[in-house]
């Protein structure tokens, strides 16, 4: 998920593949940091408290994180599956079709939902009807954890910050790693490569900023994909 993308092509690309918190009042680098971009594992990021329905997102949004747009409901993305797989072909193998049956299942539970503001939006996940997941992206350049802004920082600097909060080494695959303390994922601050070794993109990276960062209320542990992880410490 190296960027927000549209509502299906980002459903395709998983298969494949308590009001606002204060802040510090000063960062590290002398800079006053916003609650309305703070990152709170389990909770949510600033006004966009997990467990709120779309409703009361839609009136805590205005006018900081911006309009919402329809939702996209995740039993109807899912009903997609067969067609998907009749376009990949022979392509696909019996593992591949498989896997892709089994996350439209754990994907038809959740609802999608951007909100948008001077076109950058921010990714929703509802399950059961109540916020449950948050991403946002490097262009959101106030978001801050533990008192760093998350998307100021070198990928390095952040993958330690992370680490050492969940109080163990991250699990990596692509360009994910995964915090589960946290329920926290941050995308394009690493890659594996082909030979399993993790690696810090670098800020000339064409990646680099495709940079977001994944709050969840629980983490994300399909049982079906945990095999395709590595671990490794940073700390």
């Amino acid at each position: 998920m190296m960027r927000i993308l549209p509502w299906r092509l980002a459903f395709w690309a998983c298969l494949l593949a308590a009001a606002s918190a204060l802040a510090h009042p000063m960062a590290g680098d002398g800079a006053i940091m916003n609650p309305d971009w703070r990152a709170v594992p389990h909770t949510g990021i600033g006004r966009l408290v997990f467990g709120l329905t779309p409703a009361e997102v839609a009136a805590a949004a205005d006018p900081v994180y911006g309009v919402p747009t329809p939702i996209i409901r995740g039993a109807e993305a899912a009903a997609d599956t067969d067609a998907m797989i009749a376009g990949y072909g022979a392509s696909l193998s019996a593992a591949d079709i498989a896997a892709m049956r089994q996350a439209a299942r754990e994907l038809a539970a959740m609802d999608r939902q951007n909100l948008e503001k001077d076109r950058i939006p921010i990714l929703l996940e509802y399950r059961d009807g109540r916020l449950d997941g948050v991403t946002v992206e490097a262009r959101h350049a106030g978001t801050h954890f533990r008192n760093e802004r998350v998307f100021s920082r070198d990928a390095r600097e952040v993958l330690r910050l992370f680490e050492r909060a969940n109080g163990a080494p991250g699990r990596f695959r692509s360009t994910e790693a995964a915090f589960d303390t946290l329920a926290v994922s941050l995308f394009a601050f690493s890659r594996v490569s082909p030979d399993g070794k993790v690696q810090v993109v670098r800020d000339d990276d064409p990646d680099f900023a495709e940079r977001s960062v994944t709050l969840r209320r629980a983490p994300y542990r399909p049982a079906n994909e945990m095999d395709q992880f590595v671990t490794a410490s940073f700390d």
